[in-house]
């Protein structure tokens, strides 16, 4: 089954579909349930499905491992290997606690990568407007800081 299946969305879903989903599935197959049934194989497998549903949620709720997992799914896979999954945040990215301004972040530094000053600023404002975290303070100052900086956020700024 695909992470899809597991949650009972189509590939086509968007995040609150997805979350709905999964808290919807996580509640009613959440392995504290089959308690009364012992330690037996019922609770052993229902774990067994919790913890994909968990992992299914995992993957799709986060843009990137969504894109790595939907082209790993075109190539035949059902899941996407551990290597994939345990993709590593770095230490400013850990320092944000809201996923949505932790996605900002994502998006704003890859901007900032390829030089785009004014799309990882937006970004970068888009963040900090959810959460004012030390990693996306910094990377205001590295985009203030950029001798582009300042001319690439004056020249498109509509008045």
């Amino acid at each position: 089954m695909t992470y899809y299946e597991f949650l009972g969305v189509r590939p086509s879903s968007d995040y609150v579909a997805i979350r709905d989903a999964y808290y919807d599935r996580a509640q009613r197959l959440h392995p504290d349930r089959f308690v009364a049934f012992g330690a037996g194989s019922l609770q052993r497998g229902a774990y067994t499905v919790y913890k994909r549903i968990s992992e299914a949620f995992s993957v799709l709720s986060d843009p990137q491992l969504r894109v790595a997992y939907d082209e790993a799914r075109l190539r035949g896979a059902h899941r996407l290997d551990d290597v994939a999954r345990a993709r590593r945040r770095s230490p400013q990215e850990r320092q944000i606690s809201n996923n949505f301004a932790r996605i900002y972040y994502r998006a704003a530094v890859g901007k900032l990568e390829r030089g785009l000053l004014r799309a990882a600023w937006i970004d970068t404002q888009l963040g900090l407007s959810l959460e004012d975290a030390p990693g996306l303070r910094e990377l205001e100052s590295r985009i203030l800081d950029d001798p582009e900086g300042p001319v690439a956020l004056q020249e498109e700024t509509i008045e």
